[in-house]
């Protein structure tokens, strides 16, 4: 079972690498639009989550595997607490995974945000084109200030 376990860890870590070379592609390409590469990283995300899918199920079996040996686990790092001697080589991997990992949430959640601000730009430029250029604000001018347009309008009204 040691020999699976370290496999399984070096196999997470080739997944991981994958994951991250994928997000950091699609964070150039989400900055820099480009309508043909972005449609062939959805291609490449979709065979990295199948390569993810597969560690994942690997992953269960291990466990499976484990708990039928008798081992109360409910994860591969508790495995390897209860089945390596002294932390070595185990420690190292599963430390390095958890790093990935945190890299992995970092770099969607950067991918996410990105996203999210094109999406509010494209809703600025919706309620621009809807009025005119023309829309009123939003929010009342103090008293003795010019109306400047702010837009908001388009918005408020989905919302």
């Amino acid at each position: 079972m040691e020999h699976e376990i370290i496999a399984f860890l070096n196999q997470l870590a080739t997944v991981q690498e994958k994951i991250l070379s994928v997000l950091k592609k699609k964070q150039t390409l989400l900055v820099k639009p480009d309508k043909e590469s972005l449609s062939l990283i959805t291609a490449e995300e979709e065979r990295t989550l199948i390569l993810l899918q597969q560690s994942l199920d690997h992953r269960e079996k291990i466990l499976e595997s484990a708990q039928k040996q008798g081992h109360n686990v409910d994860s591969i790092q508790m495995l390897c607490e209860q089945i390596f001697p002294k932390p070595s080589e185990w420690r190292m991997l599963v430390n390095a995974a958890n790093n990935r990992n945190r890299q992995i949430r970092y770099l969607a959640l950067a991918n996410w945000t990105v996203s999210q601000k094109s999406l509010i730009h494209l809703t600025q430029i919706l309620e621009i084109i809807e009025t005119r250029g023309q829309g009123k604000t939003t929010y009342k001018p103090q008293k003795g200030k010019e109306n400047h347009s702010s837009g908001g309008g388009f918005v408020d009204r989905v919302a």
